[in-house]
């Protein structure tokens, strides 16, 4: 994962990992409906949303390179919405999507790499009008069932800079354990069966 600037808060207690059906659908119709957002595929609409976050200057502040130009943001996001969930050497990107101010708030993603079956590289980055308020501990909450139990991962993975604490704080809430931290990036992981074992 690219570090993110993220939700800053310990957020919501957990929500229950059974109730929201991702393994019950086929894979373009996968949505999940937490208590406050809705995890989904991309779609083309939601390109206004998704260009002006990415962009903004404290999202970009621990990740790498330019933000997308609308040209290229159009095209990925077209190639998200017809991407095969099991693609390999791929970035699976899902929108968050909040119902109450109808618009795509952030987004969660995790890449599968050809060269590491059953483990996935998570990351996600939001809108900074919704950091703090527990939205992106919600949305990973129940993404985190769909790649354990839907894909069938054994491990993932994520990464951040080191002073990127909102970002490798919120991992810690999910349940990840640190693997490395050279001063410069912090290395977390969670296996499928630790998170299993969570109360």
């Amino acid at each position: 994962m690219r570090a993110r600037v993220l939700d800053r808060s310990d957020g919501p207690p957990a929500l229950p990992r059974d109730g929201y059906g991702w393994g019950s659908r086929s894979p373009e119709e996968r949505t999940i409906t937490t208590a406050r957002v809705t995890v989904r595929r991309f779609a083309p609409g939601d390109l206004d949303d998704f260009l002006t976050y990415q962009s903004d200057p404290v999202v970009r502040a621990h990740l790498p390179g330019e933000p997308m130009s609308a040209g290229a943001a159009a095209g990925f996001l077209a190639r998200q919405a017809d991407l095969d969930e099991r693609q390999t050497d791929a970035w699976h990107a899902f929108a968050v999507h909040h119902p109450g101010d109808d618009r795509v708030i952030g987004d969660v993603g995790v890449w599968l790499a050809a060269d590491r079956p059953g483990t996935g590289d998570i990351g996600f980055q939001f809108a900074p009008a919704y950091h703090g308020q527990g939205y992106a501990r919600e949305a990973m909450q129940q993404f985190l069932p769909y790649l354990f139990e839907t894909l069938d991962l054994g491990e993932v993975t994520a990464g951040c800079d080191s002073v990127n604490r909102a970002s490798w704080g919120l991992m810690r809430r999910l349940g990840m354990e640190l693997m490395t931290d050279d001063g410069t990036v912090r290395r977390y992981r969670l296996r499928a069966g630790t998170w299993r074992d969570q109360p």
